[in-house]
């Protein structure tokens, strides 16, 4: 092709990997691996955001030797309300985890086995002029991982304090291209859910998104980028190209594009014989540049207000209900509030979960979204009719970006067990002339 297009990869690796959800609320842990799955060494950016406005919570360098596979836990921290990373992990990152942050520094612990415990606390400083501006707003949120390049083979990425040194005096200071290259992929990810209580687990599904940037990235851990949106302007979607080199975000464009869902589905239980209860998770990993300024951008209509004590920036679906024969019917149950009709309402959060049943399956308290159900077990079917810019080649999708899966937890006692499967999303595309 004559241009780099973004693209996703079904085989679940490339230079853009996208976790839905993380939870650390009531007694909830979740874990991440992040793995490179080539001979090359890796300049990543890891980054936390929380759920309400996608401000980052978090976020560091880390450098990857051949095939490493970086592991990571959130639980809550203890001391400040909020989450924290932890990791006994040796891989290079810049700052090292387990350091000193004002208020929110981070702690090290060595174990048994000679290896070092580090835990990093979240922060609130991003948000903290926001009405809503309490650390706990950490406790549920996303992760974004992005390949920012290729490091040369003269650069030993297993020397910590050597890395360091580079950005604080060395090459990388004045020039973070030095002894980089383009990414080329093969980055791949696990997520798992635990609630230690419940002895529930279910599996966090990612987003692997290749061809994202055709050029070195290496951001320094304090200029907090790259940032999603600095992608290639152009992306493949079900085999059409969509090219929005004309428009001032086209990044953040092309990446949404890959990820616009005019139709989610997904199935739900909520069966009372078995104490089930399923929640869906709907995340929107570019949300945040469409909805912060003054005026809502498209495919987005509202923006988020951070003077009000919850989230602005709603978008309203509409909710099918239908058992396991297909049978369905409006019923009265829906989002809370619901309109009239009892079948539209409401999702505002940059990650959210609608929770179906008696009690959240996820473990997320006050901010899930209730929604009943009409039925013992069935599918739910959320269609947004929101549509999205028309791109410089005539390709008009209909749309909201988000990805995300849904969770299901049946009880048995004290005892419980469950399944996640990622939500089924479909577009809908118009290509018209130009």
């Amino acid at each position: 092709p004559a241009t780099a297009q973004q693209s996703i990869n079904n085989d679940g690796t490339g230079q853009v990997l996208l976790f839905p959800f993380y939870n650390a609320d009531n007694a909830s842990n979740s874990y991440f691996h992040v793995v490179n799955n080539t001979s090359d060494s890796k300049a990543v950016k890891i980054r936390f955001k929380e759920y309400l406005s996608s401000a980052v919570a978090l976020e560091w360098n880390l450098y990857m030797a051949p095939y490493d596979v970086y592991p990571m836990a959130i639980a809550a921290d203890a001391a400040s309300g909020g989450a924290a990373v932890l990791t006994n992990d040796d891989s290079c990152t810049v700052p090292a985890l387990g350091t000193a942050n004002g208020a929110y520094s981070g702690t090290t612990t060595g174990l048994s086995d000679g290896s070092t415990l580090r835990s990093q606390p979240f922060v609130p400083f991003l948000y903290a002029s926001d009405s809503v501006d309490s650390v706990e707003r950490t406790l549920m949120g996303s992760l974004e991982v992005i390949e920012m390049g290729v490091v040369s083979a003269s650069v030993d990425v297993t020397k910590c304090d050597e890395l360091t040194d580079l950005w604080n005096t060395g090459a990388w200071a004045s020039n973070p291209s030095t002894n980089m290259s383009a990414p080329t992929g093969g980055l791949s990810g696990n997520g798992y859910f635990i609630k230690v209580d419940s002895a529930y687990s279910t599996q966090i599904p990612v987003t692997a998104i290749d061809g994202w940037s055709t050029t070195v990235q290496h951001g320094s851990p304090a200029s907090m980028l790259p940032t999603l949106d600095k992608g290639v302007k152009t992306a493949t979607v079900d085999g059409q190209l969509v090219d929005y080199s004309s428009k001032a975000n086209g990044g953040a464009l092309a990446t949404s594009a890959l990820l616009a869902a005019h139709t989610v589905l997904n199935e739900v239980t909520v069966e009372s014989s078995i104490a089930a209860s399923t929640d869906i998770v709907l995340s929107y990993p570019t949300k945040e540049y469409f909805t912060s300024g003054s005026t809502a951008l498209a495919p987005f209509t509202k923006v988020y207000d951070s003077t009000k004590d919850v989230s602005t920036a709603c978008e309203t679906y509409k909710l099918s209900q239908y058992d396991r024969e297909g049978f369905s019917n409006t019923g009265a149950n829906s989002f809370s509030p619901a309109t009239t009709n009892g079948v539209a309402g409401p999702v505002c959060d940059n990650v959210a979960v609608v929770s179906f049943g008696p009690s959240s399956a996820l473990g997320v308290g006050s901010v899930s979204v209730p929604a009943g159900f009409n039925y013992q077990a069935g599918v739910a079917k959320f269609v947004g009719e929101q549509v999205m810019p028309k791109s410089d080649n005539g390709v008009t999708i209909t749309g909201l970006p988000v990805i995300g899966f849904a969770s299901t937890r049946i009880a048995n006692g004290v005892m419980s067990y469950g399944y996640s499967s990622p939500n089924k999303t479909f577009a809908t595309m118009t290509v018209t002339s130009n």
